[in-house]
This record gives structure tokens, sequence and C-alpha cells, in this order.
């Protein structure tokens, strides 16, 4: 992890870093702000915080976390329960997007396929801007082990053209919503457990200058109407909310 930011949300959640590596010249205000034992951490040079940092810039702390212990998504329960599952998606930066939607949108737990970027990885973490650590990660999974541990969960595929406008669409919890990747879509493995595919309509006025969103805009847009519908709005068929999917 890089940044105090992320490295806040870490520490608020719960978790107990391996190391932490704070800049000789921040350190005394980060102890402070984090809330660190000044005798618990490693003070570093510019110059080696820059080998060990991913950044151009180096950020003035960065630390190591464990990977957490693996749970079963059968541990999760509620009828409101919404899980987001990533299909294929590489990109860290859309990864973090989807974390951060996920968390701001009341998601319980994130899942990947094999092939996604890192959920751990530096990039993913910093994207997340630490929501990762306010929800449930289960990395390299697929959709058969999501369906299988969820039985109850209606499986919600986001796709850019060929689903149900996602405004008229039930959304019934407790739900799994499926993103996957801009130009590949879902894949046949994941469509294989969809019980239902649904589209963001696009503006007409985009004059077919746009034909889809990324996958963190799409899964933000899909994750907020979950959202909506939990605070008791209707669906309403005239909106237009703007987007296709990623996938």
């Amino acid at each position: 992890m890089e940044g105090a930011d992320v490295v806040a949300a870490a520490l608020r959640a719960g978790h107990r870093p391996q190391a932490v590596f704070l800049r000789e010249e921040a350190a005394a205000e980060l102890c402070e702000r984090l809330g660190l034992d000044p005798a618990s951490v490693f003070l570093v040079t510019e110059r080696v915080a820059a080998r060990i940092s991913s950044l151009e810039t180096p950020a003035d702390v960065a630390a190591v976390l464990p990977l957490p212990p693996r749970r079963q998504l059968s541990a999760l329960s509620g009828s409101d329960l919404l899980v987001v599952y990533v299909d294929g998606v590489q990109d860290p930066g859309n990864v973090g997007t989807l974390l951060r939607a996920a968390a701001a949108f009341g998601a319980a737990a994130v899942g990947t396929s094999v092939g996604c970027a890192d959920l751990y990885g530096p990039k993913t973490v910093r994207a997340s801007m630490g929501a990762l650590f306010a929800l449930e990660a289960f990395p390299e999974l697929s959709l058969a082990e999501v369906a299988g541990q969820l039985p109850a969960a209606t499986v919600y595929g986001l796709s850019a053209h060929d689903g149900a406008p996602i405004g008229t669409a039930a959304l019934r919890r407790p739900a799994v919503l499926v993103v996957g990747a801009e130009r590949a879509g879902l894949s046949r493995a994941a469509l294989a457990h969809v019980t239902e595919v649904v589209t963001i309509p696009l503006s007409p006025l985009t004059l077919g200058a746009v034909e889809s969103l990324n996958a963190g805009v799409a899964g933000a847009i899909a994750l907020y109407e979950f959202s909506r519908r939990s605070a008791g709005a209707s669906a309403d068929p005239s909106r237009r909310t703007g987007a296709a999917q990623e996938g």
C-alpha cells in the first residue's frame, strides 16, 4: 500500500501491517496522523523510498499487509446481500474503481475471475483508495463457484447492448452483479450462470459516438441503481441514465 489515505483506511479496518516505511521528512507528522508508534516504523531516505515505490513520485508512507485469510462466500448472508463479480477485467484502475463503487453503494463483497487484475496488487489497492478494506474480497473465483455458494442470489450480467434496460429490471436481492471487460464482454463461462442480462441504455443524443462505457463507469452506474432501489425508489422506465455496459 502506498499513500497516507490508503494506509489509514487499512488501519481503520483493523489491519495490522507487517512493515511501515516512512520518508524521514514526513515521519513525525504521519506517525501522529496515523496513530503509529515511531519505534515500530522504518524511516527511509528519499532515494530508498523511490526504490521501493511503484509510483513515479513515491508517497510519504508505504506499508505491507499480510493477505487476509480466505473465507467462503457462503458465510455471507442476508436478504439484502449484493456481491459484485468482476469477469476478466485486467486494468487495475477499472478494478479499483469498481471496488470504490461497490463500497460506496452498499455491496458486501467483490469477487474476481482468473485473469482479472490482482485485487491485492499495488495498483489496484491504490486505485481503490482504501475501499478494498471495506469489502470482503474473493479473488480468482469462478462464477460457477459464486452461484453455487449463493444459491438464493439472482445473478445479473451487465451487457453493453443485449440485455433488458436496467431501469425496468426487478433487481431482486440477494444478488450478484457481473461486470465484464469493455471489449470482450461477459465470458461464455460467466454467461452460463447469469440469471438475467441487463443493459444501461445510452442517450440517443450520442448518435453512435459512444458505443459503451468502461467497466468502472458501467459498474458504478449499475450499483447506484441497486442502491437507489434499496432506498425505496421505484423503477422508472422513462429514465435514460446514459450508459452502456462494459461488457
